[in-house]
């Protein structure tokens, strides 16, 4: 064998350790050979090794006074590299550096929901679901009516595709928060944290629409309640919002004491906040006496139940059931509606009216046909729009601005919309109580109503005074869709028959209540109202035998 002169191996070596050296210094002071070397890299999916290279490139691009948009798109390019292989905060850093460069302020609405996206994801991979939850709480405010009509949106569309975003990460939230917060979580300055507080409320409250995002929800949900209560206090109507949010979820993932002690701290404040015989603390003595039922305190729940009706006693009169029952049933004011109570196809209401004139806010033309409803007279001075618009002012504030989204459609009307429709979420044409003219729909800022809404809360505090009720509760069976709550949708039927409601009406089945008042007014009459524990007699003679299973239970079931 012969062996190279030892002079040329040393010249070999010595070559090797120029290059190198001369490697290392282009690839390290040089912008332009260290990007190359990323790119090379990169595109071997060796980001790891790629970021250290992008990195210097930057950063000596920035010491040279680069800073345009050619330096701004190798930031987005290495953000994408951290992502992949990186260090994830240091892609966090860089996309929000793009997003808030020229060339961030240039991208189109997706292009930049589509990077925060990305840091969402990152947000949450390492531990921060706060800033993840602000991010995603952004796109479900900005889906506008996708979030309660998506069937009829397409799903190509920019609504669309923010949504998927939210529904994405519904399982890391579930993960990430606990579904009991025992410490503040949220971190900042008392406004910034109070901001922070609404995102997770907006977020936490799209998730609880479904069954499976249950669990989010009630992390979320309580990450903002402990942050209101801390900052603002139990009685703040803020706090009291995020409450009734929270405490029903509760409820679904059998957290039945937590539920029950977010109820009792809700009623305790607006009882302080209204005076103890307010009949408006209805509401939460409702709420308290079906978490006590579901113990099993049968007991608790109808002492509760027997303060419900003094106060309206004291409030009302004893006969506070009786005027006016006939008329309203002649003119439909009290007709039940739904696919097991229909409306001919040539029913028209007789006392149209249009809203504009009573200065009912509109989201549409005055002159289209949904700007009318039904003048209702209740006296000479008192009128279905009249107190619609007490309403609407009643609950409207400078954050959010109400408007008349939908009253009266004809048969026709509801047709085409339910020819449009998918997957069962518009009613059936005869089977809508638009067409009675005595329902109406809700815009909140330009989009339909939502639960998250302060102007919900006020509506389901107050509505009941005005005649008006939620037909289309949470948990319906009114509509084919699984998710049927509407939120947005109140139904005129006197306030009368509305405080009637509100005091023994079944909760969850409103068609059900219609279809039975003259029972439910007899037995009020007579001072007969269903107890804590029994089977509500009204009820059972208008439900099937599969929905009676989810009516309030008798004691021996309960047992």
């Amino acid at each position: 064998m012969v062996r190279a002169p030892k002079s040329l191996s040393m010249m070999f070596v010595t070559a090797a350790f120029a290059y190198g050296v001369a490697f290392w210094a282009m690839v390290t002071l040089d912008a332009d050979s260290a990007w190359s070397r990323f790119e090379a890299l990169s595109a071997s999916e060796a980001y790891g090794r790629a970021v250290g290279h992008g990195d210097q490139a930057v950063a000596l691009s920035l010491q040279d006074g680069k800073d345009g948009e050619a330096v701004q798109k190798k930031q987005l390019a290495l953000a994408e590299a951290h992502r992949q292989g990186g260090v994830p905060e240091r892609a966090i850093e860089l996309y929000h550096t793009v997003l808030d460069s020229p060339l961030g302020s240039q991208m189109t609405e997706p292009e930049r929901a589509a990077i925060e996206n990305k840091i969402a994801g990152l947000s949450l991979s390492i531990g921060r679901p706060i800033e993840a939850a602000t991010l995603i709480a952004a796109f479900v405010d900005a889906s506008g009516d996708a979030v309660a009509r998506r069937e009829l949106i397409d799903k190509d569309s920019h609504e669309a595709v923010l949504l998927g975003y939210a529904d994405a990460a519904l399982n890391d939230f579930t993960d990430a928060l606990p579904p009991v917060v025992e410490r503040e979580l949220i971190q900042g300055d008392e406004a910034a944290r109070l901001r922070i507080a609404d995102a997770l409320t907006s977020l936490g409250g799209y998730y609880a629409r479904t069954a499976e995002g249950d669990y989010a929800a009630a992390g979320l949900l309580a990450t903002a309640y402990r942050t209101r209560t801390d900052i603002l206090g139990a009685d703040h109507a803020d706090t009291v919002h995020t409450a009734l949010l929270l405490a029903p979820v509760y409820e679904r993932i059998d957290r039945i004491t937590d539920a029950e002690q977010i109820y009792l701290t809700a009623f305790h404040a607006q009882e302080r906040a209204k005076g103890s015989n307010n009949p408006e603390l209805s509401l939460y003595i409702r709420l308290l006496s079906e978490v006590y039922r579901r113990q099993g305190r049968i007991t608790e729940a109808e002492a509760l139940n027997v303060h419900m009706r003094t106060l309206f006693r004291d409030a009302f009169g004893a006969r506070r059931y009786a005027p006016n029952q006939a008329r309203d049933r002649t003119t439909d004011i009290n007709r039940p509606v739904s696919r097991d109570f229909p409306l001919p196809s040539a029913y028209v209401p007789p006392d149209l009216v249009r809203a504009e004139l009573y200065s009912i806010p509109l989201s549409k033309p005055p002159a289209v046909e949904e700007m009318s409803i039904r003048a209702a007279l209740i006296d000479q001075q008192t009128s279905m729009p009249k107190l619609l618009a007490d309403l609407i002012g009643e609950c409207r504030s400078e954050q959010e601005r109400l408007s008349l989204r939908s009253g009266y459609r004809s048969f026709s009307t509801q047709s085409g919309l339910y020819a449009r429709s998918r997957n069962g979420q518009v009613a059936a044409p005869g089977t809508s109580e638009h067409q009675l003219g005595l329902a109406v729909d809700i815009d909140v800022n330009g989009r339909f109503m939502r639960s998250t809404d302060r102007a919900f809360q006020c509506f389901e505090a107050q509505a009941w005074r005005h005649g008006f009720i939620l037909t289309y509760p949470r948990g319906n069976r009114y509509l084919e869709s699984a998710d049927s709550f509407e939120p947005w949708h109140w139904r005129f039927v006197g306030p009368q028959t509305a405080l009637l409601y509100r005091e023994t009406g079944p909760l969850g089945f409103p068609q059900e209540f219609l279809a039975a008042l003259p029972c439910y007014e007899e037995r009020a009459l007579a001072g007969l109202f269903v107890r804590a524990g029994e089977q509500d007699v009204c009820l059972a003679n208008v439900l099937g035998d599969d929905q009676l299973a989810d009516a309030p239970a008798t004691e021996e079931q309960e047992g």
